[in-house]
This record gives C-alpha cells, sequence and structure tokens, in this order.
C-alpha cells in the first residue's frame, strides 16, 4: 500500500518538469507516467526530458508497453515516429 507513495516521491523531480516545457503536462499514477502534449514536437521534447530525468535516476522508460494516442480533430491522422 505504501509503494505508490513511495514511488512518487522518487519521481518528484520527474513531476516538475512540466513547467519546463511549455504546454506539456505530466500525471504519474502508482508506477504509471502520462505525458500530455499539444503537439507531435512538443511530446519529442519532454519525452527526451523525461529520459534524461529517469537516466539520472538510474531508471529508463519501457517503450515496449508505451504508446501514443491521438485526440482532436486530426485523430485519425498518422503520428509521426517518436525517436528514442
Amino acid at each position: 500500500m505504501l509503494s505508490p507513495f513511495l514511488f512518487a516521491v522518487y519521481l518528484d523531480d520527474l513531476s516538475r518538469l512540466e513547467s519546463s516545457v511549455n504546454g506539456c503536462h505530466i500525471i504519474l499514477y502508482a508506477d504509471d507516467i502520462l505525458l500530455l502534449s499539444p503537439s507531435i514536437t512538443r511530446l519529442q521534447h519532454h519525452l527526451h526530458k523525461c529520459e534524461v530525468e529517469l537516466a539520472s535516476l538510474d531508471m529508463s522508460n519501457n517503450f515496449s508497453k508505451s504508446s501514443c494516442l491521438r485526440i482532436g480533430p486530426r485523430n485519425d491522422v498518422v503520428c509521426a515516429t517518436i525517436t528514442i
């Protein structure tokens, strides 16, 4: 029961990255991270900042369990490939 709370405390610096990237937000829940962005370009930039922060904590993203969802009037347009 304490595990999700301790994980959130450990990733506290990661949750503060949202102010450094205009229009982007990060939501932490248990061991999940949700990145919200108004564009693919900003998402790419925010994802890179998260990778750097996670690397400093000796952690990494599991891209095989990750996905990208586009919402809005262009939701049927294929997203550009997000590079790692």
